[in-house]
Order: structure tokens, then C-alpha cells, then sequence
């Protein structure tokens, strides 16, 4: 499993903002990069085009509230992969939080996907935390 990991940002969100932010995939299109493409999506799932990646889908999945969201991949994706989204309260009563993507890919694939992956994630990232906070 290869994993992608965005910037850790700090995050005044509560716990119950966040998981009400991800309690509907159609909020997830306030957080996507510009270039995305063929936008569709209901409360328990999103698809997309990003160019150089191709049709990516995904779904609400396991929820472990407040640290990680998942959501994995759907059959409309060409690489099965999970989008998490993980979150730690700090003492200093703020927090800390970024996306992450686990995908199984070849050696090859991996090499073209870092760059685009790594930058998707931390887009991702930025982008909730100016939704969230």
C-alpha cells in the first residue's frame, strides 16, 4: 500500500463541524482543486475527472469520530485507493489535521501519481481548513 500524506495544518474546527462537513460528499466539492472535472455527487458518494489521474469515485466509509474519516474508493475508479482525513486535538486546545491517500499501485504508476497525488492532498487540506475554520 503506498500512502500520500498532505501538509499538517492546524485547525480551529471542532469535532462536530467536521464530521457534519463529511456527513454529506456534496460538501466535498467546496474543497476540490480547480481543475476538477465532471463533478457529481449525493450524500453518500462523489465522482470526478482529474486530468493525468482519470474518473475517481468514492464513498462515506468508516467513520472513527473525531480522528479519521474514510472514504474508499468506488467501481468508477481506475485505482482502488481511500481518502482519509485525520485529525488530532492538541493540549494547547488546538488541532491538527490532513488528508491522506492509501492506494494500491504498481511501482511504475507510483512514480507518475506522487507528484499529482502529494499535491491533490495538500489542496484538499488547505482548502478544508478555509472551509472549517
Amino acid at each position: 500500500m503506498t500512502s500520500f500524506i498532505g501538509n499538517k495544518l492546524t485547525y480551529s474546527a471542532k469535532p462536530e463541524q467536521i464530521a457534519g462537513f463529511f456527513g454529506d460528499m456534496q460538501n466535498f466539492k467546496k474543497i476540490m482543486p480547480e481543475q476538477i472535472e465532471n463533478w457529481s455527487a449525493n450524500e453518500s458518494s462523489c465522482s470526478f475527472f482529474i486530468k493525468n489521474l482519470g474518473n475517481l469515485g468514492m464513498y462515506k466509509g468508516d467513520f472513527d469520530t473525531p480522528n479519521q474519516f474514510g472514504f474508499p474508493s468506488n467501481e468508477q475508479s481506475k485505482v482502488k485507493f481511500t481518502l482519509l482525513f485525520k485529525y488530532r486535538a492538541e493540549s494547547s486546545g488546538e488541532a491538527m489535521g490532513h488528508f491522506e491517500i492509501l492506494a494500491e499501485m504498481s511501482a511504475l504508476v507510483e512514480m507518475m501519481a506522487r507528484r499529482p497525488l502529494t499535491n491533490f492532498v495538500n489542496i484538499l487540506t488547505k482548502n478544508f481548513r478555509e472551509v472549517c475554520n
